[in-house]
């Protein structure tokens, strides 16, 4: 009934061109599904944070039709952005648990029962089929893989079939060969017969499978000529495809599920999950990196921002983009829930309009984002931090449509048609897919979809979960510690009796907690009392990279001693995009610095013209022959030798 009276609501919506009958297509049914369960299901308004995957699965077991709640294993980076974003009344830490003797599959089994209130007896079908309702989807994982915990997340958050998939396929830069692509998709066609749900065709009982294991992203299958895309130009069929575009797939090319990819740590993975399940996309970001004359106008954002403002959505949009814009948006960590570029390129390399940026110039985020980024080659090596796709995943990006290798542009659902499709509750990876029979390029292709495949990003108003702050029987308070009163009664000390370690505790529970501007103001205490450390300056990166506090952030850089890659592209998107004539000396020199890494021209273009009109310009040209000598690429030597002549002719 309730599912009913949401796709009634859906069809209210639709535009005046939208079949508004009763044949409702199957992926707004599956995406109304979807929705309708999260909404049945009140959402307890904390997040538990834990140190591990044992306690995580302690943790996560607590679930119930009662409540779910994120549960998040501690990190600096990814637990923060998530706590940022979903905002909630209490964060709580877990001490870790003593191993379990039980068998770690079978923990993972009665989980995922209590979380649908399914008995120990029953197997998961049954027991829901009990209750009246029946399994979303499929969760495929391994016992060796890292990504498990969003297996178990999503298969007890959605209530899906879970089953172990065991065996090598390679790592994400590899190409599945064509002899392990025909065993993987055979493997997981037979998982799908084994649940005893209706499987074989989109529209039936399952259209849905989420893969979280380590695969190639690309992989190498015989098809028949009739199964795959048929691309003038291309290279033919040694030329790979795209691993979630290859599998829920027939042995004739016909597609009977969906199939979204999770490959990333223990930390990473539970991230991708918990944003998945709890966060409610609000708003949009649409970057629009084609020239206003290009033959590429079916691909802009404008019409897509008005079906999306139309649903409610807060939209920003940036038409014309270059990188002075890109980097005017990152400068302080993008906010916006969604994020719809358009750009040419190649793995390592996107151009918007005339500029050329390199993942460096890739945004960080200040709070979770999901993607579809228009551009080839993107999602080539998703593991990989130097290309495009890599960096945006380790930013934060949690799902993620792109391709895997040259697709070409009618491969991509357009800006405008997905738009469409999500206000009417088309899951987000699968409105940015051609369905069967809509267009050449819904044939095997090398789109690639990274995230759950169940996820909706449809009209706020619809997303109706309850948020309470807590039921009966939840006793997270016994099993864990809150960590905002911690960090006031850590606070209390430092007040009392100045204290460097402690500093440094109360200013890592201000990160996660998300209250930046107390952490600003405590790092100030810090500095009169001088009390701040090493471990103290690398926590406060982050805090005033979002605040933009450029002179704090610039003065406490080298304090932070060894920075990561994120650490750098904080400082240059914060640094770089504000340099003017008017900018400190010594901030010159700490960015000179910072000339490093495998594409050190983003920064040479950032830096070269405030550096050459303070210290002239073979100044500038000298750090160009430093960085020419530590790079191999031939394509980024080209870049600095074109900087060269630019500085050397002043054009």
């Amino acid at each position: 009934m309730l599912i009913h009276l949401l796709l009634m609501i859906i069809l209210a919506s639709m535009e005046p061109t939208v079949d508004s009958g009763q044949n409702i297509p199957w992926p707004i049914k599956l995406g109304a599904s979807s929705l309708n369960r999260s909404n049945q299901i009140p959402l307890i308004d904390q997040v538990v944070l834990v140190p591990d995957s044992d306690t995580f699965i302690d943790e996560i077991a607590h679930w119930s039709p009662a409540g779910q709640w994120p549960v998040l294993i501690q990190d600096d980076h990814f637990a923060p952005m998530f706590i940022r974003r979903f905002k909630p009344s209490r964060v709580y830490q877990r001490a870790a648990v003593q191993k379990p003797d039980m068998d770690f599959t079978r923990r993972c089994e009665l989980a995922l029962k209590r979380a649908w209130g399914v008995l120990p007896n029953e197997n998961l079908k049954n027991g829901m089929e009990r209750i009246g309702i029946q399994p979303l989807g499929l969760v495929i994982t391994s016992r060796n893989s890292k990504s498990w915990p969003a297996a178990l997340a999503l298969a007890m958050g959605r209530g899906q079939e879970l089953v172990w998939l065991e065996g090598s396929f390679g790592g994400s830069g590899t190409i599945l060969s064509n002899a392990k692509s025909q065993n993987l998709t055979r493997i997981i066609r037979e998982k799908c017969q084994e649940t005893g749900l209706a499987w074989d065709q989109l529209g039936d009982e399952l259209d849905a499978i989420t893969i979280c294991r380590n695969l190639p992203s690309r992989a190498r299958m015989d098809l028949p000529s009739t199964a795959r895309v048929q691309a003038s130009g291309q290279g033919g069929k040694d030329e790979p495809l795209a691993i979630t575009d290859l599998l829920g797939r027939m042995p004739d090319g016909r597609r009977y599920a969906m199939v979204g990819w999770i490959n990333g740590n223990y930390v990473e993975s539970a991230y991708i999950a918990m944003c998945s399940l709890f966060i409610k996309q609000e708003s949009v970001w649409l970057c629009n990196g084609y020239l206003p004359d290009s033959p590429l106008s079916k691909y802009g954002v404008q019409e897509a921002a008005r079906i999306l403002a139309k649903a409610n959505f807060n939209c920003t949009v940036t038409e014309n983009a270059n990188l002075r814009s890109l980097r005017a948006m990152s400068s302080g960590g993008v906010r916006e829930d969604l994020i719809l570029v358009n750009s040419k390129g190649n793995r390592d390399f996107f151009d918007l309009g005339r500029d050329r940026g390199t993942p460096n110039d890739v945004p960080m985020l200040s709070t979770p984002a999901a993607l579809q980024m228009i551009h080839s080659w993107s999602l080539q090596d998703p593991s990989n931090s130097q290309t495009v796709g890599g960096r945006w995943l380790d930013n934060g990006v949690y799902a993620y449509i792109g391709s895997s290798h040259e697709p070409m542009l009618a491969a991509f659902v357009p800006p405008e048609e997905l738009a469409r499709r999500l206000t009417l509750l088309v899951p987000f990876l699968i409105a940015g897919r051609w369905w069967d029979d809509q267009s050449p390029f819904s044939k095997t292709w090398r789109v690639n979809t990274i995230g759950d495949p169940l996820m909706t990003i449809g009209p706020p108003a619809l997303n109706t979960r309850q948020r309470v702050p807590g039921f009966s029987g939840n006793s997270t308070f016994q099993r864990g510690v809150d960590l905002r009163a911690t960090v006031i009664r850590t606070m209390e000390q430092i007040a009392k009796s100045p204290n460097a370690e402690q500093l440094t505790q109360a200013l890592r529970g201000l990160d996660l907690l998300g209250d930046d501007e107390t952490a600003r103001k405590l790092w100030v205490y810090g500095q009169q009392h001088n009390i701040t450390s090493q471990e103290s300056a690398a926590i406060m990166l982050g805090p005033l990279f979002r605040m933009q506090d450029t002179a704090a952030f610039a003065k406490a850089w080298p304090m932070a001693g060894p920075t990561s890659q994120l650490d750098r592209d904080m400082l240059w998107q914060l640094l770089g995009f504000h340099l003017s004539d008017s900018t400190d000396e010594d901030v010159l020199l700490l960015l000179e610095s910072e000339v490093k890494g495998r594409t050190p021209s983003t920064y040479i273009e950032i830096l070269g013209p405030q550096l050459a009109k303070r210290f002239g310009t073979p100044r500038v040209m000298a750090l160009i022959k430093r960085a020419e000598r530590e790079v191999k690429s031939g394509q980024e030597k080209r870049r600095l030798e074109q900087l060269y002549r630019t500085m050397s002719t002043g054009r």
